[in-house]
Order: structure tokens, then C-alpha cells, then sequence
């Protein structure tokens, strides 16, 4: 096969200017060093330039940033109270601000793909989905309240660390998914002024700039503001793809007087790919043997793209209250807005001597912007009953959001069928849309109240006791040509579901700790059955039972668990519609499994400091995920899945170098054939075999105020698949390729 390349001339410019909104907030926040304000140095290490640590109300010892370790001191994802990872009765991990930055993850896909228990999986160029204990995961937040938009894309630079608590958090969310929720917690400002910058350069043209700044506003520095900064623009390992990425945050706090925190800011990213790809490439040809197709293939074109948009504006104050209790109220409005007009020849299956067999999925659609309004309210403090001191939390979180879509026809000047898909080159005209007027808004509203204490029973024995009531609701509305509201559609509705929460960690010594959490689920699908109605909610319940330790005062952390979960009404594809059936939106007729699924396994993870100078994160997981009748379900998901990366930092001669590895290694895995192999038809399995990925860094510090890094990733060029049986494709992963960063920080 002749692979073919987009011409350098037809690429964008290797610099753009930034958008308006992030030039502002550069000028702005540099426009503050001239207030009076006293500079500290910024403390480095031998091996790295660092970031001072900073302190936040309420998360005194969860920031990591500056911190120079692999884990953290709490997190409040699960429960919302100030509990060290010990403390909390769930299985957690911390993907710290160090462990980013030494992972070269910039994208919190490439984050998660080196955390324990979680798998990622890549239909395409920009859909990417993630997994864990047997589930997808559908609960991705930012600060604790839900995150619209893509959230896989979502650029790290603005993060201090990314929380993952692995099992449901229905107290938390209505939504209480047994796989895991992501939270994403912002960088904030500091007292004192700090400043870094960074600059990368990698294997297929990928170029990145960072900039981020943080300073304090007035003399004492009760009020400060902070802004992260980041442009990239890239090829790839895949024909034709291009992608420039602009990413931009300001957030600014003030001490209103003591006790009460204000903080408000902006967030933004443009993500605007070119020759992006609308599923993967076929897994076989048409006679039925394998295609094989290089790892270059791309059966796009020049223009495809999903371009996407998206900004947040939130604000929160947190109040301390009479008594030790503290007070949040949170808010945010995200806005995203898609661009989408692709063709990708995904159909078919092609035939290697004559270069046909292949046709195009072409989708051109007008402007789709989606809004969503979140709040977060809580209260939380301790109590005295009975001669011992206790801890009370009662709160309401939830949101809307609206999903608009434009109506109309585009116009498509181009065959369906590729002529020879051995020569493609995409050259084909863009397809125009036509807006009628007509459109489609989706109104989905997710909410519920929850109260939970943390009741002392005994010096050794703390036992966690709550529920939440959640109300659901979804509803889309039909306008026609004159935007005259015609009929409704899709609708589902759910109220007070309430699901209990109970969990209990008994410290065996100052060390150790046994627990054990079980709470019920609840999750309304958006999965629809072959009369494009949706799937009733998933429900079921989920357990673990586990040991956790922690050493070295706190700079390490480990566990082990065990988890059962039993699911049901899970979505699952309708294997009696005819080959190729599709619902009026494109999607698959899934059916619910009334009988369900069940989970288990084993779960073990480590993160932090082994010796002063070495640091690991890492984890093993054994998953059982099995239907009623015992046959394996998720196959998608590997049984066996190992995690682990470790830096370590010398001195004596070798001081200011620092060297680093991680790997990943998963058993098989298979998905079930939709359109069946060729020529037969016959449903059959697409398999990928277990493989070991390798990763290395090192890096070097030029002084106290600057570092080079060099990354290598899939140092061993190994061949493998990220996504198996997407429409009978398959998505290559990235062949090996390395990157150089050089960072200055003060």
C-alpha cells in the first residue's frame, strides 16, 4: 500500500498568535508585579526545577504541586471530608503534579493510561473513552462538579493533581457508577510570586509552549491571582492528521476577612484538528483474511476535523463557621461549542488487489453548542455525642445542561465508494451545510441532596453512614424551520432515587488500617433500544473490602482491595437488527440486561516515596467480569492490568540528573464482531493479544532556575491496538517517539 502525507504547504503556520482571552490574561496578571509585593526564591532541587507548595483553605496537605512526590496527603473526591488516603474507604489514587510532569502527559487521556485500574480505549482520532472494574466511566469532574464538553482531551496545564477514587460515589454524584470518577482539581494562586515556562518539541512536528504565573495582587497578598497558559500544534503517526490546541486559565482568589475565601475565574481551551478520523481502519480484508494496514493508515481527509471549543466560568466562596465548620458554594458554567464536518472511508472492507471495497461515512453538521450550569453547596464540621467527637456533612450538587443541534442538509459533491483506497489521498470537496432553521435542544437535569457522617465509635474504628436523593430527568424538544416548538422526544424522567453509603476503616496501628464500603447504584443511560428510546437507569450495588498503609509520615501510600459489583440493566448491542442498523442519531440499538453483570477482583496500588530520593506510582488489577450465565462480559477490558512508573534522583557526582521509567503490560482482550468477518457474515471475535508498553525520561537541571527533559515513549515499538471492534475497525496505538523539554521556572 502506498501511504500518502498532507504536503508541508498545506499544513498550518508552526506559529499563531494566541486568542484574545489569553492575551488578556497575560497582560493582566503581568501587569501585578508591579504591585508591591515581596518575591520569594524559588526552592530547587538537585535534580529538577520545582514550583514553591502552596497552601489552600480547607486543602492544606492535598496540593502537590511543589511537593516533588508521586502521591498526596488526602483527598476529598469520595467523601468530601478532609480524609488522608488511609482514612478513606475506597480505593484511591493521586496523579500528582510531579508525576504529570514526568510522564510528559499533557492530556489527561495520557494521565490515566499510566494509573491503576484504568483502561483507555480510542475509537478514533478524538473519541476516547475510559474504563475500570469492568465499566465505562461516565463521572468526570473539575473541582468536584460535573465536567461538560470533551472531557479526554482536557489539557493538564491547568491542573494541580487529578484524583481518581476507584468503585461508586453515589453520595457524591447522581451518578453512581461502580467503575470510578476523575476529578480534576485546578492549580490556585499563591502569596508569593511564581513564574515558570516551558518548551517541547517532539517526533511528528509536535511543537508545545507553556507559560504559567502565579502572583499576589496587593502588599499582603490576600488577593492573588494565577494564570496557566499553553499553545501546541502537531502532526501525527497517522496520515493527514493535524491538530493545534490553545489552552488558557486565570483564576483569582481573596481573603474577603479571616475565614472567607472568594475565587473566581475563566478557563478555555480550542481544540482544532484536521484530517481527523470518524472510527478506525478495517481488521479484514474482504475475503476474510486479515487487512493489516500500516500504522500511517488514515482513509480521512485534508478538512475532516471535530473542532471543538469549550469555556468555563466559576466562582466559589468557602466560609469557616462558628464551631470548626466550614462552608462551600460552588458554581459553573460551561459553554462548548462543536464544529463538525468529516468523511472517513470506515465501511466496508477492502479488497488488496484491486484497491476497492471501502466507502465513506460522511457527517457535516452546523454549529453544536452545548451549555451546562453546575453548583456544588455543602456544610461540613464536627460534632460531639456521647463524650466523643464526630463528623457531619450535608450538601446539594447537580446541574443542567442543554444540548443544542441545527437542522438542515449538506451538500455533497463526491462518490460514496473509494475508487482505490491503496492510493487515497482525500483530495475530495468539503461538503457545505445548509441550515433550514430547524433544531433539536436536549435538556438534561441531574440533582440530588446528601447527608453522611463520620461517626468515632471507638479510637480505632470510624464508620462512614450516609445516602443521597437524586432526581433525573431528560427531555428533547423538536423546532421547525420557522423555530415554532412542534413536539417532544426522548424523554425520561426519575425522582428521589435514593442510594445508601456505608463504609468503616478500623486502624489496626499507626500504620495500617482495615475497611470496607458497600453503597447502591444509580445511573441514568443515554443508551437507546431499537425504538430510539432510552435503556431504564442501571442499577445494582458494589462492595470492597480492603487494607491500606501508610509510611514514612505520610509520603507513602499503599493498598489492597477486593471488589464485587452486580449491575444491572447494563446497555448492551442488540444482536436482532439487521447488519448495519443504525438509530436516526447514528448510534448502535443497545437492549438492557435485566440480568446484569458482575464484577470482581483484586486490586493493589502504591504511590509515593520508597527512599528519599525514589519515587513510584503504581498498581495491579484482577478483573472477573462476568453475564448471568457465566460467560465473560466486558472483553474489551483486560483480566490482568499492571501499572508502574518510578524516578529516582542522584547526587554526588551525578546531582541534578534524574532518571525515570514506566511501563503498562494487560493480558488479551476481544471484542465481538458487529457486521460479522467476511465473506460469510459469521459473528466471530476481534482480538487483541496481551502486550507490554515501555516508557523512560531523564532529565537534568541547568542550575536553580532550569531543567531539560527527554521522554521516550513506547520505547520498544511495540505494535499494538488501542481500540478493537469499533464498527469491526481497529485503532493502531503510537509507534515509539520522543520529545525534549526544557523548563525554566522562579
Amino acid at each position: 500500500m502506498q501511504s500518502t502525507t498532507v504536503p508541508s504547504s498545506s499544513r498550518q503556520p508552526a506559529l499563531r498568535p494566541l486568542p484574545h482571552l489569553l492575551q488578556l490574561a497575560l497582560l493582566t496578571l503581568a501587569a501585578g508585579v508591579a504591585l508591591p509585593a515581596q518575591a520569594a526564591d524559588t526552592a530547587a532541587s538537585d535534580s529538577a526545577v520545582t514550583m514553591p507548595a502552596i497552601t489552600i483553605l480547607g486543602q492544606s496537605t492535598a496540593a502537590t504541586e511543589g511537593t516533588q512526590s508521586y502521591t498526596a496527603g488526602e483527598a476529598r473526591s469520595a467523601t468530601r471530608m478532609d480524609l488522608s488516603l488511609r482514612e478513606t474507604p475506597q480505593s484511591v489514587s493521586v496523579i500528582t503534579r510531579q508525576l504529570l510532569d514526568d510522564l510528559g502527559a499533557v492530556r489527561l487521556d495520557q494521565a490515566l493510561a499510566q494509573t491503576t485500574g484504568i483502561q483507555v480505549g480510542q475509537n478514533d482520532t478524538e473519541r476516547t473513552r475510559f474504563y475500570a472494574r469492568g465499566f465505562g466511566i461516565d463521572n468526570i469532574q473539575i473541582d468536584g462538579m460535573a465536567r461538560g464538553g470533551n472531557a479526554p482531551l482536557q489539557d493538564t496545564i491547568l491542573y494541580d493533581r487529578i484524583e481518581v477514587v476507584r468503585g461508586a460515589t453515589g453520595l457524591m454524584g447522581g451518578k453512581g457508577d461502580p467503575s470510578a470518577t476523575i476529578n480534576m482539581i485546578r492549580k490556585r494562586p499563591t502569596k508569593e510570586f511564581q513564574a515558570s515556562a516551558g518548551l517541547i518539541m517532539g517526533r511528528w512536528d509536535d511543537q508545545r509552549v507553556e507559560a504559567d504565573l502565579s502572583l499576589p495582587l496587593n502588599a499582603d497578598g490576600s488577593v492573588r491571582a494565577r494564570t496557566a497558559l499553553a499553545w501546541q500544534e502537531r502532526d501525527s503517526y497517522l496520515d493527514m492528521y493535524h491538530e493545534r490546541k490553545t489552552v488558557g486559565m486565570v483564576i483569582v482568589e481573596a481573603d474577603l476577612r479571616p475565614g472567607t475565601l472568594l475565587t473566581a475565574g475563566v478557563d478555555y481551551q480550542d481544540n482544532t484538528p484536521t484530517g481527523a478520523t470518524w472510527g478506525a481502519v478495517p481488521y479484514w480484508n474482504a475475503d476474510g483474511s486479515l487487512a493489516k494496514l500500516p500504522r500511517n493508515t488514515s482513509l480521512s481527509t485534508p478538512w475532516s476535523t471535530w473542532g471543538n471549543q469549550q469555556h468555563t466560568v466559576f466562582a466559589s466562596v468557602d466560609q469557616r463557621l462558628p464551631g470548626n465548620w466550614n462552608m462551600h458554594l460552588g458554581y459553573a458554567r460551561t459553554e462548548s461549542t462543536n464544529r463538525t464536518t468529516v468523511a472517513y472511508a470506515g465501511g466496508g472492507h477492502p479488497d488488496p488487489a484491486t484497491g476497492t471495497g471501502m466507502f465513506l461515512w460522511t457527517g457535516a453538521y452546523g454549529a453544536g453548542k452545548t451549555t451546562g450550569d453546575n453548583f456544588d453547596v455543602y456544610a461540613s464540621g464536627p460534632f460531639t455525642l456521647l463524650g466523643r467527637k464526630h463528623t457531619a456533612i450535608a450538601g446539594w450538587n447537580g446541574g443542567n445542561q442543554r444540548a443544542r443541534s441545527l437542522g438542515g442538509e449538506a451538500e455533497i459533491n463526491y462518490p460514496n465508494f473509494l475508487p482505490d483506497y491503496r492510493s487515497w489521498t482525500g483530495n475530495i470537496p468539503r461538503p457545505v451545510f445548509h441550515p433550514d432553521g430547524s433544531r433539536t435542544e436536549t435538556v438534561t437535569r441531574l440533582a440530588g441532596g446528601y447527608v453522611a457522617t463520620r461517626l468515632s465509635l471507638a479510637d480505632p474504628l470510624h464508620v462512614i453512614i450516609g445516602a443521597r436523593s437524586s432526581t433525573y430527568r431528560t427531555d428533547t424538544r423538536n423546532y421547525d424551520t420557522r423555530g415554532v416548538h412542534t413536539d417532544n422526544s426522548d424523554f425520561a424522567e426519575t425522582r428521589n432515587e435514593v442510594t445508601p453509603y456505608v463504609g468503616a476503616v478500623f486502624d489496626i496501628n499507626k500504620q495500617y488500617s482495615a475497611y470496607a464500603s458497600f453503597t447502591q447504584l444509580f445511573n441514568p443511560q443515554t443508551s437507546k433500544d431499537r425504538n430510539n428510546k432510552f435503556l431504564a437507569p442501571e442499577t445494582g450495588d458494589n462492595a470492597e473490602l480492603g487494607i491500606k498503609g501508610e509510611f514514612y509520615e505520610g509520603k507513602l501510600n499503599a493498598s489492597a482491595a477486593l471488589f464485587h459489583t452486580k449491575k444491572k440493566n447494563l446497555a448492551e448491542l442488540d444482536r436482532t437488527v439487521p447488519p448495519g442498523f443504525l438509530l436516526p442519531d447514528g448510534g448502535q440499538a443497545m437492549v438492557a440486561n435485566g440480568t446484569g453483570v458482575t464484577a470482581k477482583g483484586v486490586e493493589f496500588d502504591v504511590s509515593g516515596q520508597l527512599t528519599p530520593a525514589w519515587e513510584a506510582s503504581g498498581g495491579y488489577t484482577y478483573l472477573h467480569a462476568a453475564e448471568a450465565d457465566g460467560r465473560r462480559a466486558a472483553t474489551t477490558q483486560p483480566r490482568h492490568l499492571l501499572r508502574l512508573a518510578t524516578s529516582y534522583r542522584f547526587d554526588g557526582r551525578l546531582a541534578g540528573l534524574k532518571a525515570g521509567a514506566s511501563m503498562t503490560a494487560q493480558s488479551a482482550t476481544y471484542s465481538e464482531s458487529w457486521y460479522g468477518r467476511p465473506p460469510s457474515g459469521d459473528i466471530t471475535n476481534i482480538p487483541q493479544a496481551g502486550y507490554a508498553l515501555v516508557n523512560a525520561m531523564a532529565s537534568y537541571a541547568l542550575g536553580k532556575h532550569a531543567s531539560v527533559q527527554l521522554n521516550v515513549n513506547n520505547l520498544l515499538d511495540k505494535k499494538y491496538y488501542r481500540n478493537v471492534g469499533f464498527f469491526d475497525g481497529v485503532f493502531w496505538g503510537e509507534p515509539r517517539n520522543i520529545s525534549v523539554t526544557v523548563r525554566t521556572a522562579f
